[in-house]
């Protein structure tokens, strides 16, 4: 009985390696012809470490959505997106929330993998970038505020629950977590409990060093304290952690050496990355803001300012931008206000055009092509002329946009993702290439084989690497 057994089941092994192979002939006949050039990554925030909102990537219009991911509650931001509209005091009106930035669930896009946080449900998420179908989630203690980071095989972000994670991009496991203090204290904050030093930045990683900062509160009144913390990224030992003068809030930059990190409502200060050392400041008021990146020109912006007229980006080259989002590139600036989208000539100020648009939520810069998130859906530009080339209808504020390997990301304050993408993506066609390598050649045959003959569980997705 147990040989009768034994031949049946190689039966069904061999008639599955079979049919792994007509499915694989199929996909190389689906990729003849077509380029295997793999489209540009979004990585962290922004896209980048100077959060610059900026890829070479070219996406043609228009756009359908390809799938929609839906979390079941919306995110839980740390701050009332309500600001102060008016400071009687300093007689200043039209104020924009400084402290914006954890409004929505941003994603980071690497291969054919999305990961995005939530501060709702305190966990990360991966899901298969071009099916929105969810491969891993990972739980911490705290929310989830800021957009991972992914370098190398690894995701890296902190929890509100204090600790910083590093975890493999496979499968989501744990490679290591480190906390800034040893305190296992909480406190009620935003709603919840939380540690009494939660990561309230990003995790920047460069140069194999991860960088992040943590804390509320400090002062012989708490007996709490705030910390700038580097630590190796593969192996998450220290070196170095520093007591910054004031607490940290957003997302971390850098330039050339230089960790700029900023301060919620307060000015943006600078450490040097490789020793801890403090280097200085950005500007020399309490007018300060969460918002800040750095150009091509390797000059500095940040905001929102409060001004007499309203709220306005400092960007310390051009000078005052009263608008809500800004990208400069190639000696040119491109904002947008609530109403309208400017470009501008960088070299004498003069306004190439503006447009009507009521799209003021987001924007980034994909070739050239501008994408504006608005309420319930997004638009794309034309950058050489303003002309509004597509639009697409979502549901909800579209706060946060990436742009990744043939498709448009989408977040919103409702807590859904969105991929919209066309008939020529690259990803379309390749599903076949399972290790990513730019054909479908051997190596994908024989892990199309094993993920086939290892599948325990239907729902699983990797019971189903491919879908024609």
């Amino acid at each position: 009985m147990k040989q009768h057994t034994d031949i049946h089941r190689a039966g069904i092994d061999k008639g599955r390696l079979m049919l792994s192979a007509v499915i694989l002939g199929a996909a190389l006949i689906l990729t003849m012809g077509v380029s295997r050039l793999r489209a540009g990554d979004w990585p962290t925030y922004m896209h980048d470490n100077y959060r610059s909102g900026t890829t070479t990537e070219q996406l043609n219009v228009p756009l359908h959505e390809d799938w929609s991911y839906h979390t079941s509650r919306r995110p839980r931001p740390s701050w009332s997106d309500t600001p102060a509209l008016q400071n009687f005091w300093g007689g200043t009106y039209g104020h924009k929330s400084r402290v914006n930035v954890d409004r929505t669930s941003q994603a980071a896009v690497v291969g054919n993998r999305l990961f995005f946080g939530s501060s709702h449900s305190d966990k990360v998420i991966c899901l298969d970038s071009r099916s929105g179908a969810q491969y891993w989630q990972f739980f911490t203690g705290g929310p989830v505020r800021f957009a991972p980071a992914v370098d190398s095989g690894k995701v890296y972000f902190g929890s509100d629950d204090g600790y910083v994670y590093s975890l493999d991009v496979t499968d989501g496991s744990e490679l290591w977590k480190h906390r800034a203090t040893g305190s296992e204290d909480l406190m009620f904050a935003g709603g919840r409990m939380v540690s009494t030093c939660p990561v309230r930045t990003c995790v920047l990683v460069e140069g194999g060093v991860a960088y992040w900062g943590a804390g509320m509160f400090n002062g012989y009144q708490t007996g709490l304290d705030w910390y700038l913390c580097a630590r190796n990224a593969d192996t998450g030992t220290h070196i170095w952690k520093v007591t910054p003068s004031r607490r940290m809030l957003g997302y971390l930059l850098s330039l050339g050496g230089g960790l700029y990190v900023p301060a919620g409502k307060l000015w943006p200060y600078i450490y040097n990355q490789a020793t801890g050392a403090y280097q200085g400041s950005i500007g020399d008021s309490r007018q300060g803001g969460c918002y800040a990146f750095i150009t091509d020109e390797l000059t500095s912006v940040l905001g929102p300012y409060w001004g007499g007229s309203g709220s306005y980006i400092n960007d310390f080259t051009f000078g005052a931008v009263y608008g809500n989002f800004l990208i400069v590139k190639s000696g040119y600036s491109y904002y947008c206000t609530d109403t309208n989208l400017i470009k501008v000539l960088r070299s004498n100020h003069q306004q190439q055009w503006n447009v009507s648009s009521g799209y003021g939520q987001a924007l980034i810069l994909a070739g050239n092509t501008l994408f504006a998130g608005g309420d319930d859906g997004v638009a794309a530009f034309n950058t050489s002329n303003g002309q509004q080339i597509w639009t697409g209808a979502i549901n909800g504020r579209a706060l946060g946009l990436a742009v990744a390997n043939g498709r448009l990301y989408i977040s919103t304050d409702l807590g859904t993702i969105y991929a919209f993408g066309n008939a020529e993506s690259p990803q379309a066609y390749n599903r076949a290439d399972f290790n990513q390598n730019g054909q479908v050649d051997l190596p994908d045959l024989m892990m199309l084989m094993e993920k086939w003959l290892d599948c325990t569980n239907p729902n699983d997705i990797s019971c189903t690497p491919y879908t024609p």
